[in-house]
């Protein structure tokens, strides 16, 4: 008898001649396409506790290549909750000996659930593309239970010029990262996370995805705070604020999930690197830049966010190139530059996925972090205040205002008391207004510290004041035999960065 059917469970090979009945509660779940060129073997997967892939005629899937082993691979099916949604997954073990392969890595742990978009290698001779079906999808299908034992054809679903009778899905469709984007080259890594390039497969924009590292699935109060607060963040719209354009929540395994953030992408580097680069800031450069951090800081606690994570490393720079020497410049640029546009980066995210750990900042000190973190007492926006004071103090004169090299007493010390000064010859030029500044958002008390609209409003942005604010009378103070002060690039040297 002759039939598209070759597994002993209803599942289409067009190698053998063995025809099965199938079972009508059997709905397709997945796909697995055929990406060996002249091969046209696509398998639908159904929704069954276990599926057998092997040489032997007891397997759901026979596939006859000598390289396969008599079992070579097992599908089995779980039902998860992911970020509050139940899922139904499929899980894949390795049983061969010469290997099952997920995007090119071996099975070393023998198992793994799949994901859209994963690329499956048995052995060598064998490579399909993973797809879950959903309703959504023009190819959704199930199996249809036969009218009578008479040989039938393959089902029609999207592969073949076959027909059968089809009955549509009903499953809703969990969107993968890999559904929308193309995952790419890496831009960076960090305690937390690895940030890659991505591009978006309909409107070909180039991303940057932020890949956090697996957690446990089960910790419901983490998970529901990560996609509250990205929920909030959707709506962030700002033009001095890294867009956060989507994100996701994927399976690794049983126990443990991977969340994925899609960010706009920002080319031409981080504050941190401009520093390094010409070892300070003028003035007007750093006026000009800091404004625009100010703005953005201001419609973030407009919207009762709290950034925590303020710092060099988090402000992306997008620089305008000059074209032509006769374009004028829009601001107090390099002579190469037209205009920088600043960008707030990772805002707000810190405060769901750790980063603002006491070892997880600059050169692997909490320079930035303000008394009432380290103290660990509940805190308001005032902390972006504190970190925002320590960054234009690093602007202007290259080194941080707290640090190890300063002591004693200690970095922590000299944060809780805020013990910090204006050292000669390094501020000896820099007019007293903005020293008056960050005096009053280096403050230990956050109730006395300058609000962001305190800030904004200060003289030091106001031109026309700037040589009247000698009388503020700031003192610069001479650097004492026993301290040592490292400028940004020395410090990066000593911590290898």
């Amino acid at each position: 008898m002759d039939s598209s059917f070759s597994s002993k469970r209803g599942y289409p090979d067009q190698n053998t001649t063995t025809s099965k009945r199938v079972n009508t509660s059997q709905v397709a779940l997945a796909r697995l396409v055929n990406l060996i060129p002249g091969k046209d073997k696509n398998f639908e997967l159904v929704e069954k506790p276990v599926i057998t892939v092997g040489r032997s005629r007891q397997c759901d899937i026979m596939l006859n290549e000598s390289d396969i082993s008599t079992v070579h691979c097992e599908f089995y099916l779980i039902q998860m909750d992911v970020d509050g949604v139940k899922r139904t997954l499929l899980n894949i073990v390795d049983k061969s000996r010469n290997g099952t392969f997920i995007n090119g890595s071996r099975l070393v742990k023998k198992d793994k659930i799949l994901k859209n978009g994963d690329r499956l290698v048995l052995g060598k001779s064998c490579s399909f593309l993973f797809k879950y079906i959903f309703e959504d999808d023009e190819r959704n299908v199930s199996i249809e239970q036969p009218k009578s034992d008479s040989v039938f054809e393959k089902p029609k679903v999207g592969f073949s010029n076959s027909q059968s009778t089809l009955r549509r899905l009903t499953r809703p469709r969990p969107q993968s990262v890999f559904d929308n984007y193309v995952v790419g080259k890496e831009l960076g890594v960090g305690h937390y996370a690895t940030v890659k390039e991505g591009i978006n497969k309909k409107t070909e924009q180039i991303v940057a995805i932020k890949i956090f590292h697996p957690q446990l699935n089960d910790d419901q109060k983490k998970n529901k705070q990560f996609k509250e607060e990205t929920d909030i963040l959707m709506r962030v719209k700002h033009s001095n604020i890294v867009k956060l354009l989507d994100s996701y929540v994927e399976t690794v395994s049983k126990s443990q999930i991977q969340k994925y953030l899609v960010l706009e992408k920002i080319d031409d580097g981080e504050l941190f690197d401009r520093i390094l680069r010409k070892t300070s800031l003028r003035q007007d450069e750093t006026k000009a830049l800091f404004k625009q951090i100010l703005t953005g800081l201001q419609y973030l606690h407009g919207m009762n966010i709290i950034h925590r994570d303020i710092k060099p490393e988090n402000i992306l720079l997008n620089i305008t190139k000059r074209s032509d020497p006769k374009e004028l410049q829009k601001g107090p640029w390099d002579a190469d530059e037209i205009d920088i546009q600043v960008k707030i980066a990772d805002f707000g995210l810190a405060k769901f996925t750790g980063e603002m750990q006491f070892t997880n900042t600059l050169c692997g000190t909490p320079s930035y972090v303000a008394p009432e973190v380290l103290r660990k007492t509940d805190y308001s926006s005032k902390v972006d205040m504190w970190s925002a004071g320590v960054l234009l103090y690093v602007c202007l004169c290259g080194f941080p205002p707290f640090s190890d090299t300063l002591g004693p007493p200690s970095l922590k010390e000299q944060i809780a008391q805020g013990i910090f000064a204006f050292y000669s010859p390094y501020w000896d030029e820099i007019d007293d207004s903005v020293l008056h500044l960050i005096s009053h958002l280096l403050v230990v008390n956050p109730t006395n510290r300058y609000s962001v609209e305190d800030t904004i409003r200060h003289p030091w942005f106001d031109s026309d004041v700037l040589n009247k604010a000698s009388s503020h009378d700031i003192k610069r103070q001479e650097v004492s035999p026993s301290k040592s002060l490292k400028t940004y690039s020395e410090l990066s040297q000593i911590e290898g960065l």
